[in-house]
């Protein structure tokens, strides 16, 4: 008797989901809804201009120890050992400074990007709820991070998001 009545709360449970059918599924390449939408394309303009006067002083400062590494290596016969020390010693400093403002650089582009990602990541969100809505798909999946291995392309979702965030973004100015 006990056990036709957990069969009967089982089959009474399981009948809501049967019910309401297949539910489809579909991915968004997030990666690529930051790279090709508009919004995705001004943050990443953004930092260029923000970055890339640091990234030109940094080449030229690694070009400038280069040269001063060339020379010394030429001229080293000809130098006493103490101006040979001193040339060596000047050229590690500079290439420990340029390290250390690298890594700072490094780390502040890091937390740029990360900012512009977290406010672009809201109107993404929203483009992909309406986008899921739209095309009625019932649960959608980030594919780099969802440890998705195969899906048909059918499936995809990123371009439909990039222009419904495009034309949120357009909508907004």
């Amino acid at each position: 008797m006990n056990r036709i009545a957990t069969l009967l709360v089982l089959i009474a449970l399981s009948l809501p989901v049967i019910a309401a059918g297949p539910t489809s599924i579909g991915y968004v390449d997030m990666q690529r809804v930051f790279e090709e939408s508009a919004l995705g394309r001004q943050a990443n303009d953004k930092l260029k201009e923000q970055f890339s006067p640091r990234q030109d002083a940094f080449a030229q400062e690694e070009q400038a120890i280069r040269q001063l590494q060339q020379a010394l290596g030429r001229d080293q016969a000809l130098m006493s050992q103490t101006e040979l020390d001193k040339r060596q010693k000047e050229i590690q400093q500079r290439i420990g400074k340029l390290q250390q403002d690298a890594a700072a650089a490094q780390q502040e582009l890091a937390e740029a990007r990360s900012k512009l990602g977290s406010e672009i990541l809201g109107p993404a969100q929203k483009a992909i709820a309406e986008v899921a809505k739209k095309q009625k798909i019932g649960a959608v999946l980030e594919r780099r991070q969802s440890g998705l291995v195969y899906a048909d392309d059918d499936l995809d979702l990123t371009e439909a998001v990039i222009k419904e965030l495009d034309a949120a973004a357009k909508a907004k100015k």
